[in-house]
C-alpha cells in the first residue's frame, strides 16, 4: 500500500495527464457513431480511392490517410473517426509537456487540460475526419519543438520542426500563416540567432522537399487552390469582419476563452515571462493575419491549445495566495458552462432531443454552431444538419437502381450536377447496396468524373428536375429525402429513361466545360 502511495505521489502529474486522455477518448468513442458522416468526411474518405499529389481544395495527405483507414477499417464510421479522437488525446499529452517545459505544475495541467477537453470547438473537430484535426496536432507539436529550441538551446530540433510543418502543409495550406507569424516574430526577437543555424536551413530544405510534389501538381492543374480560395471568399468570407471572427472564436471555447486570453496576456506583458514573449507575439500575429484575410474564427483554433497551456501555467503562477479562490472559481465556471454547451460540440443527443436542448439553452447564443453559410442563425447547427439524411438518400437511390433490369443497371449513371455531399453519400452508404460510383462536377469529383458515360438510364439527384426533361422522355420521381434536420431536406431522386438525344455527347460537352474551369484536360474519344 505504501509503495502504491509513493508511486502515485511521484507520478501524480503523469497519472492526471493519463486520466484526461482516457476521458477524452471515452467521450469520443462512446459518441462518434451517433450521427452519420459529415458531408466533408464523405468527400475526404472517398479521396482514399483516388490517391493523388493534390485535390481541388486540400493537399494530398488527407487522401493517403483515408486510404490507410479504409484499408484497415473498411466502411466503418467508428474506424474513420478513431484517429481524430487519438490525435485529440495526443494534444492533451503535448499540452502537459509544454506546461512542464514552462515550469508549471499540476494545477496548471488541470486548468489547461480541462479547457481543451471541454471546449465545444475541439470536441467537434476531434470528432470529425477532416484536415483540421491533423492541423491542430501538427501546429501544437511544432510550437512545442520551437519552445524547446529556444528555451533549451537546441537548434537541432529545427529539422523535426521543418518536417512537422512540411507535413502540416500537405494536410492543410493554412500552415503558411502559422509559419509566417512565427518567422516574423522570431526574426525580431532575442532568439533570432537560432535562425542562423544550419539546422534551420536544413529544416527549410526538408520542408520544401516534402511540399514540392503538391506544388508541382498544383502547377500542372492550373493552381486549383487559387480558384478554391476565390470561391470561398466570394461565397463564405465576404461578410466576415473582426467582430464576427472574435465572436465565433469566443463561442468555440466559451468560458475557456478566459484561460487562453490570460495566457496570451501574460506572455505579452508580464515581465517574468519575457523569455516566452515571442510565443505570445507569434500566436497573436497568426490570429491577426487570419482577421486581415477575413478568415473564420475556427481557422485559428490551431494556436489555442498552446495558449491553453500558457494560460494554465500563468493562472497557477499568478493567481495564488489570497487570489487563489479566483482560479477555483474560473475552473468551476469553465466546467459548468462547457458541460451545458457540450451537446453543441459532441453528438450526445438525438436530433429531436437537440431541438429541445436548443430551446432551453438559447441564452448561451452559441452562434458559430447555429449560423449557417447563409449568415443566418438556424434552429440547428449546420454541421449537424450535414450529418444526417445521407444513408436515407443512398437507400432511396438503391431503390431506384434496383427497379432497373440487369442490363440497364450495367449502363446506368448516378448523377448529381454539383453536390459532393450526395456523391459521397452514394459512395459510402451506397457501398452495401452495390451501387456504381456516382458522378458530379463539384470539388475533387470534377477530377474523378469520367470523360464519357454510358447511354443507358440515369438516376438524377437534385432538389428539382431542372432541364433533365429535355434529355429524357421518361423522368420519374422515385424518392425524396424527408428529414427536417437534413440541410438538404426535400432532395429528390429521379429515374430517367428513354433519351431524347445523345446523352453521351451532352455529358461530354458538360464535362469539358466543367473540367476546363479547373484546368483539367479531357481526352478526345
Amino acid at each position: 500500500m505504501t509503495n502504491i502511495r509513493e508511486f502515485i505521489a511521484v507520478n501524480k502529474y503523469g497519472l492526471v495527464t493519463m486520466i484526461f486522455i482516457v476521458i477524452k477518448l471515452s467521450l469520443h468513442f462512446f459518441t462518434n457513431t451517433n450521427y452519420e458522416l459529415h458531408r466533408d468526411e464523405l468527400l475526404y474518405f472517398n479521396m482514399g480511392d483516388h490517391l493523388s499529389f493534390g485535390y481541388a481544395t486540400v493537399p494530398p495527405l488527407t487522401g493517403l490517410f483515408a486510404f490507410a483507414v479504409k484499408s484497415v477499417f473498411g466502411y466503418s464510421v467508428f474506424g474513420i473517426r478513431l484517429f481524430p479522437a487519438l490525435l485529440g488525446a495526443l494534444n492533451i499529452f503535448i499540452i502537459s509537456q509544454i506546461i512542464r517545459q514552462m515550469g508549471g505544475g499540476l494545477t496548471a495541467l488541470v486548468i489547461a487540460a480541462s479547457s481543451f477537453l471541454l471546449s465545444p470547438g475541439f470536441l467537434l473537430i476531434d470528432t470529425l475526419f477532416t484536415p483540421n484535426v491533423f492541423e491542430h496536432f501538427l501546429w501544437l507539436l511544432a510550437t512545442w519543438l520551437i519552445l524547446k529550441i529556444t528555451t533549451e538551446g537546441r537548434p537541432e530540433l529545427w529539422l523535426p520542426a521543418g518536417l512537422v510543418l512540411g507535413i502540416s502543409f500537405m494536410f492543410k495550406y493554412s500552415v503558411v500563416f502559422f509559419v509566417a507569424g512565427f518567422f516574423i516574430v522570431i526574426l525580431f526577437s532575442q532568439y533570432k540567432k537560432y535562425l542562423r543555424s544550419w539546422y534551420f536551413y536544413a529544416a527549410i530544405i526538408a520542408g520544401i522537399i516534402i511540399i514540392t510534389p503538391n506544388l508541382i501538381w498544383q502547377s500542372k492543374h492550373g493552381w486549383p487552390v487559387v480558384f478554391h480560395m476565390s470561391e470561398l471568399n466570394r461565397t463564405q468570407l465576404s461578410d466576415m469582419d473582426p467582430g464576427t471572427f472574435l465572436t465565433d472564436l469566443f463561442s468555440l471555447n466559451l468560458a475557456a476563452t478566459l484561460v487562453w486570453l490570460f495566457g496570451l496576456f501574460s506572455l505579452l506583458f508580464f515581465r517574468k515571462e519575457k523569455r516566452y514573449r515571442f510565443l505570445g507575439a507569434a500566436s497573436l500575429t497568426v490570429i491577426m493575419l487570419f482577421i486581415l484575410m477575413k478568415g473564420k474564427g475556427y481557422y485559428v483554433l490551431g494556436v489555442i491549445p498552446f495558449l491553453f497551456a500558457s494560460g494554465g501555467y500563468a493562472i497557477e503562477k499568478y493567481l495564488s495566495g489570497r487570489v487563489k479562490p479566483l482560479r477555483n472559481l474560473l475552473l468551476t465556471l469553465i466546467a459548468a458552462v462547457s458541460l451545458v454547451a457540450m451537446p453543441t460540440g459532441l453528438p450526445l443527443l438525438s436530433f429531436e432531443e437537440f431541438t429541445h436542448y436548443r430551446t432551453k439553452t438559447d441564452f448561451l447564443k452559441i452562434y458559430p454552431f447555429y449560423r449557417w453559410e447563409d449568415s443566418k442563425v438556424h434552429a440547428i447547427s449546420q454541421l449537424y444538419a450535414d450529418m444526417t439524411g445521407w444513408s436515407e438518400l443512398a437507400e432511396q437511390v438503391a431503390g431506384a437502381y434496383y427497379t432497373l433490369t440487369e442490363d440497364e443497371r450495367k449502363e446506368c449513371t448516378i448523377f448529381g450536377l454539383r453536390n459532393y455531399g450526395c456523391a459521397g453519400a452514394v459512395h459510402f452508404y451506397g457501398h452495401k447496396y452495390g451501387l456504381p460510383e456516382p458522378v458530379t462536377f463539384h470539388e475533387s469529383y470534377v477530377y474523378w468524373a469520367p470523360d464519357t458515360i454510358p447511354s443507358g438510364p440515369m438516376i438524377y439527384i437534385n432538389s428539382d428536375k431542372d432541364d433533365i426533361n429535355e434529355l429524357f422522355n421518361e423522368v420519374t420521381e422515385t424518392g425524396c429525402v424527408r428529414n427536417e434536420y437534413f440541410r438538404e431536406n426535400g432532395l429528390k431522386i429521379f429515374l430517367c429513361r428513354s433519351p431524347k438525344t445523345d446523352t453521351r455527347e451532352v455529358y461530354r460537352k458538360l464535362a469539358i466545360s466543367e473540367k476546363a474551369k479547373m484546368e483539367v484536360s479531357v481526352l478526345p474519344d
